[in-house]
This record gives structure tokens, C-alpha cells and sequence, in this order.
């Protein structure tokens, strides 16, 4: 396939480093940073990711719009940029790379009948890029080329089948993994220390759950992310019941995720600038006291 030009809606954490790798790898990249925040106009020009100005130029200048968004940002910008496609008559890929569950992605798609868009759906697995990590695209739907076109150029992309909805599929139940237990690991350890019994439960973990404990010590960051996981967790509890089963542990996480985004080091901190050395126990003492304020 011919060299492309891809647009980013937004480069925040993610959308970013994604550009960054693109840009890196000789990929044209471009965004529309209007009403976009003053950090994430400074991420954009960290990567060097073009700012075409409006919705409009960033339509009429790409040929894939890649959309990484917060979920609760994912339809209604669906919804605009399918008017504006739909308006200027631009044959374009539309791919929402955003973590969603699989029926709301599917109607999703149904904002773009009657335009000259292809949908892709797509959903990712792993954190923001870098010179030395690429996460997985996957992707699904009855036209996928131009988002594997970029497969091994910062990122990796796997086909996963021909329907709206798979790439989406996939992402809800890995992040309800993932996400989802370290929402339980936050509760267990709050629990804990409200309950004065920390030390014993961390030093039993580390006699029969080393490997968990060592996962849970990974956690110095989850405060800059949990006011976007929020959302997800709702996403991946609606993806749960869409299949019979309870959604309830999910909403439950997004509870958790809930009371994290509003403390004190939620609030003042980011992925540039939190503290990287704050121990385990200094975060857990930081929930703790501010579910019981």
C-alpha cells in the first residue's frame, strides 16, 4: 500500500506516543488541536505531530483517522467526524481504536452509513510506544488494510477477523484482566491497611505470592491513569453482560478507580512529573486515608 498520511484524534497519552513511533518509522502524521488541552498541544509537539487546525483539514488531508480517545469521548467524536466526512464527500478509513465494548462500537459504525468511510475497528493492547516497546493493534472488519499497513512501524497490528466488534471484544476482556485486577489488588491493600492487618497480608504475599506482590509494586503510576480507566471499566462491565454474565465486578472497579482520581496525588500529578519512587505501602497509606477522611 502507498505511503499514507494518518490522523490522530488526540495525541493525550497514547494517541502521542503512537504519532511519535509513526513519525519515527517515515509515516505522515497529523492532528486537529482545536479545543484540544494546553498538555496535550505540548505532548503533540513533543512527537512532532502536525496540527492541521480544524476537523475539516484533518479530513481532507488523511487517509486513516486513527481515533484514541477516553471512552466517553469515543461516540460523540464519532459522530462529529462522520458528519464532517459525510459533508466534504472524502473517501477515508476510519478506525476507533478506543476501549470500548464490542455493541457499542457497533453502532458506532452505524454513524458512517451513507459517508465514503470504511470503519475499522480496533483496539489496543499495552501501553504508549517507545524506541523499544510497540503494543498490538488488533483489528477487525470487512476492510482493515490501511491500519496493517502500519504493522512493525512503531506499532504491531493483528487482524482478527472480519467483523465490527472482534478488535473491541478482545481489548474488554484483556483489560478486564489486567485493569480489573489491579482494581482488586487496590481494594485488597486498602482493606488491609484500614483494617490494620498490611504488614501481615504483605508478608504473607511474600511467602505464596511473590509473583503477585512483584505486580502489585508495579503499580507507582495507577493514580495519573485511573480517572480514564473509569470509563473502561463500565465499557468492559457492559461487554460482561452483553455476554450473560455479571458486570458487577467491573462496576465495583470503577469505583475503585472513582475515589483514586479524586486524591490528592491524582489531582496534581501526571506521567510526566508523578513520583517514580513512591513505595507501595506510601501509596496504599494515601488511598487509605482518603476513604477514611
Amino acid at each position: 500500500m502507498k505511503n499514507i498520511t494518518v490522523g490522530i484524534i488526540s495525541p493525550g497519552d497514547m494517541g502521542h506516543a503512537v504519532g511519535a513511533q509513526l513519525i519515527n518509522n517515515n509515516v505522515n502524521v497529523i492532528t486537529s488541536l482545536e479545543g484540544r488541552s494546553k498538555r496535550t498541544k505540548s505532548l503533540a509537539k513533543y512527537a512532532k505531530i502536525q496540527d492541521v487546525g480544524n476537523l475539516k483539514n484533518l479530513v481532507e488531508n488523511s487517509d486513516l483517522i486513527l481515533s484514541i480517545l477516553v471512552p466517553s469521548q469515543a461516540v460523540p467524536f464519532a459522530k462529529t467526524i462522520s458528519e464532517t466526512i459525510k459533508s466534504l464527500d472524502k473517501s477515508i478509513y476510519f478506525a476507533d481504536c478506543n476501549a470500548i465494548a464490542p455493541q457499542t462500537t457497533q453502532k458506532m459504525s452505524e454513524y458512517f452509513n451513507g459517508t465514503s468511510a470504511i470503519f475499522i475497528d480496533g483496539g489496543i493492547i499495552g501501553g504508549p510506544p517507545s524506541e523499544n516497546y510497540q503494543p498490538v493493534f488488533y483489528t477487525s472488519g470487512p476492510d482493515t488494510t490501511p491500519l496493517e499497513s502500519l504493522n512493525g512501524k512503531g506499532i504491531k497490528v493483528n487482524n482478527i477477523g472480519s467483523e465490527i466488534g472482534q478488535a473491541s471484544a478482545i481489548k474488554m476482556c484483556y483489560a478486564g484482566m489486567t485493569k480489573g485486577t489491579i482494581a482488586l489488588n487496590i481494594s485488597v491493600l486498602s482493606t488491609a491497611k484500614i483494617l490494620g492487618v498490611y504488614d501481615s497480608l504483605i508478608a504473607e504475599f511474600s511467602k505464596s505470592q511473590s509473583e503477585m506482590l512483584k505486580r502489585m509494586n508495579g503499580m507507582s503510576e495507577v493514580h495519573t491513569k485511573s480517572n480514564r480507566w473509569i470509563g473502561e471499566m463500565l465499557e468492559i462491565s457492559s461487554t460482561f453482560e452483553s455476554a450473560n454474565l455479571s458486570g458487577m465486578f467491573h462496576k465495583a472497579a470503577a469505583d475503585t478507580y472513582d475515589f483514586v482520581s479524586k486524591t490528592e496525588i491524582a489531582l496534581n500529578e501526571t506521567p510526566e512529573n508523578y513520583k517514580e519512587d513512591r513505595s507501595l505501602e506510601e501509596l496504599i497509606d494515601i488511598f487509605s486515608k482518603y476513604l477514611q477522611e
